[in-house]
């Protein structure tokens, strides 16, 4: 019974949203990386707040599974499959958003993985794929989104990197670090160039968190088998820091355990 209940007001809602009679400001976020971890966390904390949901993956199984069962509890949300190391599949996905929603108020650039290999180890095949998903897919849906934001009078983009952005990374996560310090010299000129036009930019840059980046880590060095080690915070935690750090300003900012130690 309950599930009907939930079908027949998610019907519902639709036919009142087509009608006019639902408000379609109502905001739209992308997440990419959604499917785990602490893209996940962020599609939970977006739906909580009544929020209309585009999920990105490259595995859409579980962000799938999440949007039926907002779907049935009355929300919006779609998934959108996506390989971000390809510009071919970036290439109209901000279209395809506002072709479903007719907006974008956030932008999550939270995809990523690890290439576990030191210099001399290197394949640049793997190295150029590492950097295309950890920065150059930020950086393009980055660009796509600045004019639609631009007309709708604002918006807010969001750009996971880590703490190893920030430091000197151990040896054989080189690759990874450069991508994430390559975020960081972007992004921080981002915020300069759109605050004009009302546009947020944020760097969060967490420590460690326990989601799946070690089973998807690739490269000589990687171990997917390796535990994740005990003092690795549980990524509700980042998300709730991150969406509290984005009420303020454009800045850079280390959610989670990473940040609290200099509080």
């Amino acid at each position: 019974m309950r599930k009907f209940q939930q079908a027949f007001l998610g019907f519902l809602v639709s036919l009142l949203f087509a009608a006019g009679v639902v408000a379609n400001d109502t905001p739209v976020a992308v997440i990419t990386g959604s499917s785990y971890g602490l893209g996940a966390e962020l599609v939970e904390r977006a739906v909580a707040r009544g929020w209309r949901i585009a999920m990105v993956d490259y595995r859409p199984g579980p962000s799938a599974t999440k949007a039926q069962e907002i779907k049935e509890q009355g929300g919006q949300a779609s998934v959108f499959v996506a390989d971000l190391s390809k510009p071919e599949d970036r290439k109209d996905l901000i279209k395809n958003v506002l072709k479903t929603y007719g907006r974008v108020d956030y932008l999550f650039n939270n995809a990523g993985y690890a290439y576990l290999a030191t210099v001399e180890q290197m394949k640049l095949q793997s190295a150029h794929r590492l950097f295309e998903v950890n920065y150059w897919a930020y950086a393009d849906l980055a660009k796509q989104v600045i004019e639609p934001m631009r007309k709708q009078g604002g918006g807010t983009i969001v750009n996971v990197s880590s703490i190893l952005g920030t430091v000197a990374a151990p040896a054989g996560y080189g690759h990874y670090s450069a991508s994430k310090h390559a975020l960081h010299g972007l992004f921080q000129t981002m915020m300069k160039e759109v605050a004009p036009d009302n546009i947020k930019v944020f760097l969060a840059a967490p420590g460690g968190m326990k989601t799946q980046i070690g089973a998807h880590s690739v490269g000589p060095l990687a171990n997917p088998e390796a535990p994740v080690p005990a003092n690795w915070e549980d990524p509700s935690i980042v998300a709730d820091d991150i969406f509290e750090a984005i009420k303020g300003e454009s800045g850079v900012f280390m959610p989670g355990y990473v940040g609290r130690q200099g509080r």
